[in-house]
């Protein structure tokens, strides 16, 4: 099968001086691209990278892809995500991953949570700062948890996104508006242990957690090689409560029309109570399990990087009614 690989490269970004810091985390590495396609090519594939832009459509429709494995996020607007997927929609072409609505329901944060509250997930008290710095009227409890409602890979939070009073929550606001000019979304803090949780096709694979000195997940812990944060893999959960995150990650994923692969974070609160907090619907997958959740996990379930691969065409193949060759 000819398989084309779509994905940003952090080394391609479009940089700017006014850009904050951080700004192109969620792009890929070239290692990454390099090891999808090696594992594409083990798997007797034909396959070839194009850089998810404007600039690769002619070279993508002459290549004439069976199927494009979709890793890219785009660069600008709340809609980055969605642009490819519906590109490939116009071009009558099949990909991984979520389509046009799962891709932006999921990139928007607050939507994604109020599906949740529609759908009986269970996720923290929430409201959204939108045009300017003022804080609405609400009733959440302190501590409160401060970050961009459409970005991702933790960009716009620092170690200041857990506020403790009205003072600390405007100024956070106002570090987050100047920081990264977007939605902002602001929870209910769930105090006690975060995990993560991946999904190949519908299969859930064993429960990371991430173990904080801050007790959240900010963008420096998450670039520095060498901040205090660790993973545990399977987590230390009951049954019962391995059973229940599964049951919700699953559940979460079929609300936001969540396709082939996704990963997401979830806390279990002091009374043994799960919440959702966001969800990825491309995750990162650095073919190095020591940064990335999703090979983390499949590495503690016996997946090679291979595997995973396979997994994911396989899941998008039988959606599209593909024949794998």
């Amino acid at each position: 099968m000819k398989v084309a690989v779509l994905a940003n490269l952090k080394e391609d970004a479009p940089v700017t001086l006014e850009d904050p810091p951080g700004r192109w985390d969620d792009l890929d590495d070239l290692v990454t691209v390099e090891a999808i396609l090696d594992s594409l090519h083990r798997l007797g594939h034909k396959a070839r990278y194009f850089p998810a832009t404007l600039n690769s459509i002619d070279e993508l429709v002459a290549f004439g892809p069976d199927l494009c494995f979709n890793s890219s996020e785009g660069h600008y607007g709340d809609s980055r995500e969605a642009q490819m997927p519906a590109i490939l929609d116009i071009l009558r072409i099949p990909y991984t991953c979520a389509g046009v609505l799962g891709m932006s329901l999921s990139h928007n944060k607050a939507m994604a949570k109020r599906l949740f509250r529609a759908s009986n997930i269970p996720t923290a008290n929430f409201f959204v700062v939108d045009s300017d710095t003022r804080v609405p009227d609400h009733d959440l409890k302190y501590p409160l948890f401060v970050k961009p409602a459409v970005e991702g890979s933790s960009i716009g939070i620092n170690d200041s996104a857990l506020v403790n009073d009205e003072s600390e929550l405007v100024r956070q606001i106002k570090w987050v508006r100047s920081t990264v000019d977007s939605l902002i979304l602001v929870e209910e803090y769930i105090k006690g242990r975060e995990f993560t949780i991946g999904i190949l096709g519908s299969e859930v694979l064993p429960i990371v957690e991430i173990v904080s000195p801050t007790g959240f997940y900010s963008a420096s812990q998450k670039e520095d090689l060498n901040s205090e944060v660790f993973r545990v893999c399977p987590a230390e959960l009951t049954p019962q409560q391995t059973a229940e995150f599964q049951n919700i990650a699953l559940h979460a994923m079929q609300v936001l029309e969540l396709k082939d692969v996704c990963r997401m974070d979830m806390r279990l609160d002091e009374l043994g109570n799960p919440y959702v907090l966001e969800v990825n619907p491309i995750p990162l997958m650095y073919p190095d399990p020591l940064q990335a959740s999703l090979i983390y996990a499949a590495d503690a379930a016996g997946y090679s990087y291979t595997d995973i691969v396979q997994k994911i065409i396989n899941s998008a193949a039988k959606r599209w009614n593909l024949l794998l060759d």
